[in-house]
């Protein structure tokens, strides 16, 4: 029988109960992001302890993927939730923003951070130059990455992902051992561990992602899980 192929539709329509714990992930991109952490979802978390649900733009009218954005995005989200959730957001859930730098100018973050520290859960997560960063310390060392523009880490992802021997993205990357050396090697190229604002060829996914498994069931074997 052939497996369903989940698309961005799906990701909403998840069965979530109101007593796990919830992470609403607001994105400026619709594509990798969401893709990376709804098979994350379906793959490590038991939906009885902990789900995964996502903002995306369509859900609230609000387009652009400026930080200013982002915070409207939120709060549109959270004041009038669509329909569609299995679940009401309330300001007591877990809110994490992913976004890149890629054209943003940097001074338009603080706000975007002063509005996470106004939240009851909520916090910012940056990859710089773009989320294709944090993919790359799937495969190589931060030494062996060598781009320096947006642009230029998406081509040599697509170059390394070629020479890798992973089937497909994202489900091939979302393995214990492909998740542990990716935030090993994030840890060890984040220049500013005491900022949120990311060095140049860093990221800050890894703490949401070292996060994520606190509340996941990666010691445990999954049989068969659901694929994009």
């Amino acid at each position: 029988m052939e497996r369903k192929r989940y698309t961005l539709d799906d990701y909403n329509k998840e069965q979530s109960f109101k007593d796990a714990t919830k992470f609403f992930i607001v994105y400026e991109g619709e594509d990798k992001e969401p893709k990376y952490f709804g098979t994350f979802n379906n793959l490590f978390f038991e939906p009885k302890k902990a789900s995964i649900l996502h903002v995306f733009e369509k859900d609230t009218n609000v387009k652009g993927s400026q930080p200013k954005k982002l915070i409207e995005r939120a709060k549109s989200f959270i004041e009038n939730p669509p329909k569609s959730l299995p679940v009401t957001p309330s300001l007591d859930d877990k809110f994490r923003f992913v976004l890149d730098v890629d054209q943003h100018p940097k001074e338009e973050y603080p706000e975007l951070k002063e509005y996470c520290e106004s939240l009851i859960d909520a916090n910012l997560f940056i990859s710089n130059y773009c989320f294709e960063i944090w993919l790359l310390f799937h495969l190589d060392e931060p030494e062996n990455i060598l781009c320096k523009t947006s642009k230029e880490s998406k081509t040599e992802l697509g170059t390394k992902h070629a020479h890798s021997k992973i089937k497909n993205y994202p489900k091939g990357y979302l393995t214990q051992e492909y998740i542990l050396k990716a935030i090993e090697r994030a840890e060890k190229a984040d220049l500013n561990k005491g900022d949120y604002f990311p060095a140049e060829k860093s990221t800050k996914v890894y703490l949401l992602m070292k996060e994520l498994l606190n509340y996941s069931k990666i010691n445990i074997e999954v049989i068969d899980p659901k694929i994009i």
